[in-house]
């Protein structure tokens, strides 16, 4: 491809260089404006988060730690199983991870003689966001230059990415959040980035690998291997089976039978019953809050009862999101492309019956994948995209404690704000994911070797 067709291929209006300059002004004076919104409602700064992560690192809460050292202790005491029984349904403790996901946990007790603390793993979790932090200033990079938005020579655009990647994932809240709060999330995130890195640079099994690992801890990313089965990605599926089977095994033996079993209903719970609290951005969520009622601000510790309205509308929900992710396109060209997986990536997140904020923290590698296709073709976005990426961004960016004024309203459905941003991305990823779109540009940067800078300077 020559300069000549990478160049009008561009927008005349606005040339991607500015694209990208406008881009990191828009997300620093949204930041501002989301700041200003809750201080002048007296409300929570939207920013404490990357402050604590930056000058007090390792201070966190215990939201995923105190229930997995309750699980823990619980198998240290006992020896006759029925740990979810226990804890979950009886501690009242919401233990609703896999039992693979404590392995770490007892591998650092009992082999290395290191006690795994609150504390300890808040330390462990700082570096999750430092992974987070540089993978996504290496996959912005990655995506720049072959979208053609700076060239390898660029150093000034370049440092332009890398500067707008840093601020955009410090700022960003589900990221953030996840680890203020001691999220084992932070390490999903931070695997998915990583993931996302590894797809462009067609490393897929290491793609599937990662995605495997993911599954240990929060199993819906297990409907990949239908997904991956429908696009033949086999490399991506031996990946996730060469970490999973393993493991999975190991737990068996080590845990038993019955309480790797019982665990399955505790999924049939959560999934009967989901969440009202307003940090629930799901269907379920959004359903519950407007159907059954309570407290969905101070309420995080207890579960609506089972509505058959709300139970019938999460499931035709994520049953067709589902769906039009592992059967749309599954026979098209672009199939199994970068897109198509985030498409599917972010479905199965949104498509769950609860999905907290912080499961919201893949979108920000998603958002930026969008940003560059636009980029790299400029005919595929007026401005009715551009605008629905923008907002998208603002409403998964932030966090608007705002909305929560409307809890005991008719209109508490504005706290769904984040759901809905997300929806928007997912229209997004099936707009921009047609023929000849950027998944063709990454596709011929991986089978030629030469990025679209390179091809710019030929």
């Amino acid at each position: 491809m020559s300069a000549t067709s990478i160049e009008t291929s561009r927008s005349p209006a606005l040339g991607a260089s500015k694209r990208l300059l406008v881009s990191g002004l828009f997300i620093v004076v949204s930041v501002a404006l989301a700041n200003l919104l809750e201080r002048l409602a007296h409300l929570r700064s939207v920013r404490i988060d990357a402050y604590q992560w930056l000058i007090h690192p390792g201070d966190g809460l215990d939201d995923s730690w105190k229930p997995m050292l309750a699980a823990i202790n619980w198998l240290k005491e006992r020896s006759d199983g029925y740990l979810y029984q226990n804890v979950f349904f009886i501690q009242n403790r919401k233990f609703q991870y896999p039992l693979s996901s404590l392995l770490p946990l007892e591998f650092m007790d009992r082999k290395l003689g290191i006690e795994p603390t609150v504390d300890l793993l808040n330390d462990i979790g700082w570096f999750g966001i430092l992974i987070t932090l540089v993978a996504m200033i290496a996959y912005c990079l990655a995506l720049a230059e072959r979208s053609g938005a700076v060239r390898r020579d660029d150093r000034l655009g370049r440092v332009l990415v890398a500067g707008v990647a840093a601020f955009a994932t410090l700022t960003f809240f589900p990221i953030m959040y996840a680890y203020t709060i001691g999220q084992a999330q932070v390490w999903i995130n931070a695997a998915f980035v990583l993931i996302c890195l590894c797809w462009i640079s067609g490393r897929r099994m290491a793609a599937g690998m990662l995605i495997g690992a993911i599954c240990l801890l929060k199993p819906q990313f297990a409907m990949f291997v239908i997904w991956g089965a429908l696009r033949r990605q086999w490399s991506f599926l031996a990946g996730g089976c060469i970490v999973v089977a393993p493991v999975a095994a190991l737990t068996l033996v080590h845990y038993g039978l019955g309480d790797n079993l019982d665990y399955l209903r505790v999924l049939r719970f959560l999934s009967a019953h989901g969440e009202i609290y307003y940090h629930n951005q799901s269907v379920d969520g959004l359903l519950n809050r407007l159907i059954v009622g309570g407290d969905s601000i101070d309420g995080p510790f207890w579960f609506p009862d089972f509505n058959p309205i709300v139970y019938g509308g999460m499931v035709a929900s994520s049953a067709l999101l589902v769906l039009a992710a592992w059967f749309l396109r599954a026979r098209s060209p672009d199939r199994g492309g970068f897109f198509d997986f985030l498409t599917a990536a972010f479905t199965f997140t949104i498509a769950s019956p609860i999905a907290w904020e912080y499961h919201y923290g893949i979108q920000l590698p998603i958002l930026a994948a969008l940003f560059f296709a636009l980029v790299a073709q400029p005919r595929a976005g007026g401005r009715g995209v551009w605008a629905t990426l923008a907002i998208a961004y603002v409403l998964a960016a932030n966090f608007f404690e705002i909305a929560n004024l409307t809890a005991d309203t008719p209109f508490n459905f504005v706290q769904s704000y984040m759901l809905y941003g997300g929806l928007a991305t997912l229209w997004l990823l099936y707009r921009i994911r047609t023929p000849g779109s950027f998944d063709r540009l990454l596709d011929r940067q991986q089978r030629t070797g030469s990025g679209m800078a390179t091809a710019a300077r030929a």
